[in-house]
């Protein structure tokens, strides 16, 4: 019984921890380009293009034809034809929740792999157990420490068809 609560834990820590994701809800109106004209100098904007690329920058300005953004110091002006999608990146990366969980996971399974190595009858197993939780937890923890760098909210603001 005991075996099978901690991967259960686990598994409902991480589907949970995704769950604001799930309810977040989109504007009603993602295909007016006047929400982009109405947002504010120094946004922080993800901008797709038709093409593929993704342009991320502080927001200047937009005309009716144009999108211009910041980009590293530079002024890139993006012509609306060639939007596919806007949205504006709010909030900061949570490296360090993201980290905890990655060291809390990568602990558990260190653990459970060394324990599958231990031994009653050898007197040298037992490091296993320990070297395991060791590793586990500092693989785990950079592991989620890269995963949290590349979360931040976005709303989507513009869509093209």
């Amino acid at each position: 019984m005991k075996h099978k609560l901690i991967p259960g834990l686990l598994v409902l820590l991480l589907l949970s921890s995704n769950a604001p994701l799930a309810f977040s809800q989109q504007p009603a109106s993602s295909k007016d380009w006047s929400a982009v004209q109405q947002l504010k100098t120094n946004e922080k904007l993800v901008v797709r293009q038709k093409n593929g690329k993704e342009i991320k920058g502080l927001m200047i300005e937009a005309t009716d034809t144009t999108l211009t953004i910041d980009r590293d110091g530079k002024p890139v002006s993006i012509a609306r034809a060639d939007v596919r999608q806007v949205e504006v990146s709010t909030g900061k990366a949570a490296k360090g929740k993201w980290a905890l969980i990655g060291a809390g996971i990568g602990a558990g399974a260190g653990t459970g792999i060394g324990a599958t190595k231990y031994s009653p009858d050898r007197d040298d197993s037992g490091i296993y157990i320990g070297m395991g939780l060791l590793i586990g937890t500092g693989v785990g923890a950079l592991g989620g420490m890269a995963f949290g760098q590349t979360r931040r909210h976005r709303v989507l603001v513009y869509a093209a068809d």
